[in-house]
C-alpha cells in the first residue's frame, strides 16, 4: 500500500501533481492557440516566407468552422441528369388533392387570360408601329425628335410585349393541363 504525504495545508502530493500537470497542459494549449498569425496580402499564415512583407495580426479568439462534405457523385442513368429524374419522380409520386387541382386550373386560366391580353396588345402596337413608320401626330410635325422618340418607345414596347408573351407561354407549358373535377 502506497501512502502519500500531506502538504502542510492539507493537500496531498498527488493532488498537487495532478493540478500541476493540468496547469502545464493548459498553458501549452493556450500558447499553441495564441501562435502569431501574419496576413500576407490575401493569405493568412503562421509561417510567412518574408515577415517584412506581412502584417502581424493581433491575437484573437479563434473560431473553427467545419465545412460540409460534398455528396458522393451518383451514377447518371440514360434517362437524363439526376436532378431532372428526381423532379420527375417527385412529380409522379405526389397525387394532387382536389383543392390543389382546382388551384392549378385557376392559375392556368389566369395565365391564359394574361397571354390573350398580351397578344392583343402586341397586335395593336404592331399596327401603330406600321413597320417603323407610324402616322405623325400634329404635335410631332414641327418637332421631329418627338416623333423619333415615340417610334423608339413603340419599338421597345413591342419587344417587351413579345418577351412577356414568351414568358407567359413558358409558364403555361410549366403548368399541367388538368381536367376539372366538377361534373356539370
Amino acid at each position: 500500500m502506497v501512502k502519500f504525504a500531506l502538504h502542510p495545508h492539507g493537500v496531498s502530493r498527488l493532488c498537487l501533481l495532478t493540478l500541476g500537470l493540468w496547469a502545464a497542459m493548459t498553458a501549452s494549449v493556450v500558447a499553441w492557440a495564441q501562435e502569431v498569425i501574419y496576413r500576407c496580402g490575401n493569405e493568412y499564415t503562421n509561417t510567412p516566407q518574408d515577415v517584412r512583407q506581412c502584417e502581424r495580426m493581433a491575437p484573437q479568439a479563434i473560431t473553427v468552422i467545419t465545412g460540409t462534405r460534398p455528396a458522393a457523385p451518383s451514377a447518371v442513368s440514360p434517362g437524363g441528369p439526376p436532378a431532372r429524374q428526381a423532379r420527375s419522380a417527385a412529380a409522379t409520386a405526389r397525387t394532387p388533392t382536389p383543392l390543389q387541382t382546382e388551384r392549378d386550373l385557376h392559375a392556368r386560366t389566369i395565365v391564359s387570360h394574361e397571354l390573350d391580353k398580351a397578344r392583343q396588345q402586341l397586335t395593336m402596337l404592331v399596327q401603330e408601329y406600321n413597320d417603323g413608320e407610324p402616322v405623325k401626330w400634329a404635335s410631332e410635325s414641327r418637332h421631329h425628335q418627338k416623333y423619333l422618340d415615340r417610334v423608339a418607345l413603340l419599338k421597345a414596347s413591342i419587344e417587351r410585349t413579345q418577351r412577356d408573351i414568351d414568358s407567359l407561354q413558358r409558364e403555361l407549358e410549366r403548368r399541367p393541363v388538368v381536367a376539372s373535377t366538377r361534373t356539370p
